[in-house]
């Protein structure tokens, strides 16, 4: 290996400190080995490229040396995918850190992957403008990360996950460099790099779609007798048009522990939490005692009852704002207890603070770790239900819910256990098995990496061909994070999902080569209609235009090489790429598609104001429904000047 080469053409450093500090990401997983004494393969020497010319000269020379390359954004990734790899180079990219000037008439920011998530909003903001893409890592996490990993911010609910927001890319792989999206020049590859966490190419430069910096926010908290109960709440918002950029429940252990909110903390049991700080590692036990039994914690984090915080909030143009929270407001306080601003504002003043405390954990004797899945409404009871009962036998868990949508919601695991390897398997293992049969995918937005690679390889059977045929294309030598992210797996061919309407979550399963008389007729005769309506086949419906926050298309069936895959329906993935948005109209069998009640009363307008979002778009204008749809079409035309005409 001739470093002296690589080092004569880009920023090289073969320090002990950089080495060993690009050896790994933050995968609990590899943490726990680290506390146990064994040491994560360390790369060679680590590249800091400044700018495409120089990455492109360390891919040239790692083609011609036969070296792996890992790229490395901040390393704050939970699932291994920038582990280092034993004689790798690792390219970090924090030099290339460049953002542009917001470009106002597309609202649009060119910018360079290693920008960290903080700076890039800070620099932003300067310029009245934001992503409102607000991970909790976002101090110590990358913009090229972010599309890496299909990362996905706690304001979602309204703007989307960070795919949502990429408009364009340029990349760098090994055979050749291509741009995506708007840049595109032929066939766009970027729902293929957006997910594949390195192993297809390097984000060398970004283009964002920004928004103007909200003029108001409104947060609040509710409490809700059960999680069911505030579930019910939580969907009938999401599903009456009115865009929270927030809503977050916490389940009863987590509102317990956590103290959210001064209603809260009046009525709160403490004896959980007592418990836990009487086990704080100084005596021989540390946490090895109380993380043997498990079983003994759960049952008394229950004890207490089932009381549960929700956290909601709206942000934008004030008058429109005002207009929405005032209706969500109505919609989560009917089965809800209002308990006033204060439990909102203390969370979005500290939305970002990562917890550093994990470390001590593992040193006594424990680990600590997250899973974030998802699911349509209408299955998230039965999945909420089997990952809990995966994790319980081995760990103390409690969750909260977030990243909703229309069609359905998140939910994120936080379990603590005794800090033994074979247990941290045994309980990802069933966990992820356990998600899968309920019908939810295995990432939201923590991605894939070595830790869910063969679960995502299962999700997406049928991409992995695709996947790989393309990655033979672009790194034919094999030198990008060789091994992931879809490793070979042996699945049965699925059955395609049965023909029908899901009234919870507002989904239906319909042919997608059914001609488009056929399919709107059968629809109404089941009382809904197409939210993307479409003169043709549904086959073609990536092609009808639709918010960027949304999908068209939330599953499917489609045939692949002559083999019929399954890409569930699921509101947002980050389970590596996106096929759906890849394959030909005519492989497609059937798919999952979003629709709204053809009996609910409706509102037409020519022309949308600021920050009012429409239900659908017809022939004859942007349709407004939900209980603020004749407030909202008010404000449209007195922007448009037709208000009283």
């Amino acid at each position: 290996m001739n470093l002296d080469a690589l080092a004569a053409g880009v920023e090289l450093d073969v320090s002990p400190l950089e080495r060993i500090a690009h050896a790994r990401d933050l995968w609990p997983k590899s943490t726990l080995a680290l506390v146990g004494g064994e040491l994560p393969p360390t790369p060679r020497a680590v590249a800091f490229p400044r700018h495409e010319n120089e990455l492109r000269f360390v891919l040239d020379w790692a083609v011609a040396h036969r070296v792996s390359v890992v790229p490395w954004g901040a390393g704050s990734g939970v699932c291994g995918a920038a582990a280092g790899r034993e004689g790798s180079v690792a390219v970090d990219l924090k030099r290339m850190d460049r953002v542009g000037r917001v470009d106002e008439a597309t609202a649009t920011v060119r910018v360079g992957p290693g920008v960290l998530g903080q700076h890039f909003e800070d620099e932003l903001g300067r310029q009245g403008w934001a992503t409102r893409h607000s991970p909790s890592s976002i101090w110590c996490s990358t913009v090229g990360g972010w599309a890496a990993s299909r990362s996905a911010g706690q304001f979602s609910s309204r703007y989307g996950k960070f795919e949502d927001m990429v408009a364009a890319m340029r990349v760098v792989a090994p055979a050749r460099s291509f741009r995506t999206g708007q840049w595109a020049e032929g066939e766009d590859l970027g729902p293929w790099v957006m997910g594949s966490e390195g192993s297809l190419g390097v984000i060398s430069e970004l283009l964002v779609r920004v928004v103007r910096v909200p003029e108001a926010r409104w947060l609040r908290g509710y409490r809700y007798p059960s999680v069911a109960a505030a579930w019910e709440a939580m969907r009938r918002v999401m599903q009456a048009e009115l865009h929270p950029c927030a809503l977050r429940l916490y389940d009863a252990v987590d509102t317990r522990i956590g103290g959210r909110g001064k209603g809260v903390r009046a009525r709160g049991g403490g004896l959980l939490s007592s418990l836990l700080k009487s086990f704080d590692g100084t005596g021989s036990w540390g946490l090895s005692l109380p993380l043997s039994m498990p079983g003994v914690l759960n049952s008394l984090a229950r004890w207490g009852g089932g009381e549960c915080v929700l956290i909601a909030g709206w942000e934008g143009r004030a008058d429109v704002t005002h207009v929405l929270c005032r209706h969500g407001h109505r919609l989560l306080r009917a089965d809800g207890e209002d308990l006033g601003a204060e439990p909102g504002e203390h969370w979005y003043r500290h939305r970002h603070g990562v917890s550093y405390k994990l470390a001590p954990l593992f040193t006594k004797g424990a680990f600590a770790d997250t899973m974030e899945v998802a699911c349509t409404w209408a299955r998230l009871p039965a999945l909420d239900a089997a990952v809990r009962a995966a994790l319980t036998p081995d760990c103390f868990v409690m969750a909260h819910y977030s990243h909703a949508y229309r069609e359905g919601c998140s939910i994120y695991f936080t379990f603590v256990g005794k800090g033994e390897m074979d247990r941290y398997d045994r309980v990802w293992a069933r966990a992820l098995a356990a998600a899968s049969a309920a019908g939810g995918t295995v990432a939201h937005h923590h991605g894939v990496g070595p830790h869910k690679m063969h679960a995502a390889a299962r999700e997406l059977a049928g991409a992995a061909p695709m996947f790989e045929a393309l990655r033979r294309e672009l790194d034919p030598v094999g030198i990008l994070n060789p091994g992931r992210i879809f490793p070979p797996v042996e699945v049965d061919e699925p059955d395609a999902p049965p023909i029908g309407v899901d009234r919870v979550s507002m989904v239906a399963t319909l042919s997608a080569q059914e001609t488009a008389f056929e399919r709107d007729s059968w629809l109404a005769a089941q009382g809904v209609c197409l939210r993307f309506p479409t003169s043709g086949p549904l086959a073609r419906a990536l092609a009808v235009p639709h918010s960027p926050w949304e999908t068209p298309i939330l599953g499917a069936s489609a045939l692949v090489g002559g083999k019929r895959v399954v890409f569930i329906d699921t509101p947002r993935s980050a389970a590596g790429p996106d096929p759906r948005a890849v394959l030909g109209a005519d492989q497609y069998e059937r798919v999952t598609v979003p629709v709204v009640d053809a009996a609910e009363p409706a509102l037409v307008v020519r022309q949308l104001a600021a920050d009012v979002r429409a239900a659908r778009l017809l022939e004859e204008g942007w349709e407004l429904r939900g209980p603020a749809a004749a407030e909202l079409a008010q404000l449209c035309l007195a922007e448009s000047g037709e208000a009283g005409g």
